[in-house]
């Protein structure tokens, strides 16, 4: 008997598998019957009813979904939001996502899952009360989101066109993406990135080092002011202008800047020397209406015997008359009417600032130097860490190198006790700089926002007292 033509025979046990009867199949059949059992089941009727769902407009949760299983990626990110019915709803327009499920109770979304292109990301309401807050309520988050696109430039447009905020432009990166990144309104960050070419991890490490040999050294960081460090003091006092009067008279400051908000409450900017100092409060008539906020400040003078005198003759009280010290400088003490204390100094050698300092450097007492200077390297990456303590364990002098600025303390005892003070600490990265402080143990004074100053500022408060507003400038605005 003749042998059936090989198309007759695939053709039976094609249907037979799609009919799902197990017959005998000749190998050289299988590898083409092996297809058909892979697809017989498809599409699923599931998938049938949502495709209809779609089609006839209706999205709602009331529709069968694919079964998790068939979507879900090994690790899935899941975010906290204030507001989940609006981060969907947001997502879908910045990022082109799908709603694939959505449960609620008690009239929230506990849990919902979006796809964006491939992946899935579940989202809910946060839940303070159950561990689960949002990024909105710590004041920010390190959760960093990841999307890889086919047209970086065009959606990060979408996405800011959508209401999110561009952090970065999109550019060329050095290890083969084109890459930008937004902070959507719920307080997570996403980077955009379209892949161009594929490269080893030798060869990013080579073009990176390439990248930082052709790099020139910047005057300024884009970051902060022209003329700022990273950290300014504020002064905050009674009455601003007369502070103002008196850094003039007695240090030869230079005022920058003043302006009087809506309240009649002023700000000021002076420099003496090469920093900066930012003054701030009331004026005469419009008292500042709460407690100041006065500072040490460790400043340094050609002359210290004539600055002291002329501290004296603008209403300063003595809290050191010039002496040598013995560590190389001449160095007296005042405090102004205001409440601030001024440690003015000469360096002896070729210059009057010692190497490493600046003109004016904030100076703090607290009770204990070992837990300050802990909380300064975890929130601000401090380095450089000094300290000179007496046999008994008391630290008589440290400091620390902050960006470009130096933080000098002492521990309190006789006459130099705590002052709480307020800086200005200008930062890359607000949110990121934000959630670390918190994590390091501070409390939220402000969360991230744009000023019409041209900064985008918040401010947390330090176990020990003091007030950290931290700032990155978006635009010059003088």
């Amino acid at each position: 008997m003749a042998e059936r033509p090989l198309v007759d025979r695939l053709d039976e046990a094609i249907q037979a598998t799609i009919a799902g009867l197990e017959t005998p199949v000749d190998r050289e059949l299988e590898p083409y019957v092996s297809i058909a059992r892979a697809l017989r089941d498809l599409p699923r009727p599931s998938f049938k009813m949502r495709l209809k769902a779609d089609l006839q407009g209706r999205t709602k949760m009331t529709v069968a979904t694919e079964p998790l299983k068939a979507v879900r990626q090994t690790a899935t990110p899941a975010l906290r939001v204030k507001n989940a019915a609006a981060a969907i709803e947001f997502y879908t327009k910045a990022f082109g996502a799908r709603e694939v499920m959505r449960f609620e109770g008690h009239g929230r979304i506990a849990h919902a899952e979006l796809a964006i292109g491939n992946s899935i990301v579940m989202l809910g309401e946060e839940a303070p009360e159950a561990g689960f807050p949002s990024p909105e309520t710590l004041g920010g988050s390190p959760v960093l989101m990841h999307l890889d696109v086919a047209d970086a430039d065009a959606s990060v447009e979408r996405a800011v066109a959508a209401g999110a905020r561009l952090v970065t432009p999109v550019s060329d990166q050095f290890y083969g993406d084109r890459s930008g990144s937004v902070a959507d309104p719920f307080g997570y960050r996403w980077t955009v990135a379209t892949r161009k070419e594929d490269m080893s991890v030798d060869e990013m490490h080579r073009r990176m080092a390439a990248m930082e040999a052709q790099q020139q050294p910047r005057e300024a960081s884009t970051f902060m002011p022209k003329g700022f460090r990273t950290v300014t003091p504020y002064l905050v006092v009674e009455d601003a202008p007369a502070l103002i009067e008196f850094t003039t008279r007695v240090f030869d400051a230079e005022e920058r800047y003043r302006s009087v908000g809506p309240g009649g409450g002023m700000h000021a900017e002076v420099r003496i020397g090469d920093s900066m100092l930012m003054i701030g409060g009331g004026r005469e008539g419009r008292p500042l209406g709460r407690a100041g906020m006065p500072t040490a400040l460790h400043v340094y003078v050609e002359d210290t015997d004539a600055v002291y005198q002329r501290a004296l003759d603008r209403s300063a009280s003595s809290i050191g008359a010039p002496a040598d010290q013995e560590y190389g400088e001449r160095s007296a003490g005042v405090k102004d009417p205001s409440g601030n204390v001024w440690y003015i100094a000469t360096a002896k050698g070729d210059r009057h600032v010692p190497a490493g300092l600046h003109t004016v450097n904030v100076y703090l007492h607290p009770l204990r130097a070992e837990p300050l200077i802990k909380f300064l390297e975890q929130a601000f990456g401090a380095t450089g860490v000094e300290k000179y303590a007496s046999p008994d364990g008391v630290v008589h002098h440290a400091r620390v190198t902050i960006g470009d600025s130096v933080v000098e303390m002492g521990e309190a005892h006789g006459p130099y006790q705590p002052m709480p003070t307020m800086f200005y600490v200008y930062v890359p990265d607000v949110e990121a700089s934000y959630w670390r402080a918190l994590g390091a143990g501070a409390t939220s004074l402000s969360k991230p926002a744009d000023q019409p100053s041209g900064d985008r500022t918040a401010g947390v408060k330090d176990a020990f007292g003091n007030h950290w507003h931290l700032a990155t400038q978006l635009r010059e605005t003088r």
